[in-house]
C-alpha cells in the first residue's frame, strides 16, 4: 500500500506504518494464544514393520 501511495506522490509517515506492522503482530500473537489446541493430539498406531 505504501508504495502504491509512494507512485502518486503521496508521503506516508514511518510511524504510521510501523505502528500498523506492530499492530498486526500484536493481534497475531492474541490469535495464537487464543487458538491453542485445548485437547491432547489423537495418539496414532504405530507403523506397521516392512514385510508384514
Amino acid at each position: 500500500m505504501c508504495l502504491y501511495f509512494f507512485g502518486l506522490g503521496l508521503h506516508i509517515p514511518r510511524g504510521y506504518i510501523y505502528f500498523a506492522m506492530g499492530f498486526s503482530v500484536f493481534v497475531e500473537m492474541l490469535n495464537l494464544r487464543i487458538r491453542r489446541p485445548r485437547a491432547a493430539p489423537v495418539k496414532l498406531r504405530q507403523p506397521h514393520p516392512k514385510g508384514e
